[in-house]
């Protein structure tokens, strides 16, 4: 058997094991997820000679997200102990976007003033669903579980950044701002995945449970 045919093998066991377990435990079950999501927060700058660590996030108050993590733990059960960050925000350009396209013609600085100018912590967005991604990480399944989220606002910004990048001699092909999944991360089992190491879309395609705002 080769060593491909048996990671689908174990991938498609550990999803099959993993979501009957699951399902018996979240079946027509809902996220609640407090209005204080909401709360205008200041902006944060993340600016660095790393390869990771020039980004734009939109910040949120971390107080409603972790509440959220803690229903999230409860349905996934005792025996899939879950991680997080400790707080909370909506990854508006990433490191990848910026170090590799996004430099050639913008600095850190430039698109942090585009974002002040807009200003970000202003921007509003609606919750979707609670989504999950799940992958085979050396071997093992791996999941990482979100809110999915909309908002006209951030996607403008990102408009705006790719005008001033197209303005600025950069190549309009190599980017494109509408190519984005506002997502808030909850919790996830070992490491976070995304688009750019693990091939994940959080998008609506991930949505997992329903969730609703408390009033």
């Amino acid at each position: 058997m080769s060593r491909k045919i048996a990671q689908i093998l174990v991938l498609s066991a550990f999803f099959f094991t993993y979501s009957c377990d699951l399902t018996a435990q979240t079946k027509a079950a809902e996220i609640m997820v407090g209005a204080a999501v909401h709360e205008t927060m200041p902006f944060t700058k993340h600016t660095g000679a790393g390869a990771f660590d020039n980004y734009l996030t939109f910040d949120v108050s971390y107080a409603p997200i972790k509440a959220v993590f803690e229903q999230v733990q409860k349905y996934v059960g005792a025996s899939n102990v879950l991680k997080n960050r400790g707080e909370a925000h909506i990854t508006v350009i990433t490191p990848p976007e910026y170090n590799n396209v996004l430099s050639k013609a913008l600095t850190m600085n430039d698109i942090n003033e585009i974002a002040s100018a807009i200003n970000i912590q202003q921007s509003k967005f609606t919750v979707t669903c609670l989504g999950r991604a799940q992958v085979l990480v050396e071997g093992k399944g791996e999941q990482t579980y979100f809110i999915v989220v909309h908002s006209e606002d951030l996607l403008n910004l990102r408009r705006a950044i790719f005008k001033r990048y197209v303005e600025k001699g950069g190549e309009p092909s190599l980017w494109d701002p509408a190519h984005f999944y506002p997502h808030i991360t909850v919790g996830f089992s070992k490491q976070d995945l995304h688009e750019e190491g693990q091939g994940v879309k959080k998008g609506e395609n991930s949505c997992l449970l329903s969730i609703r705002e408390q009033k």
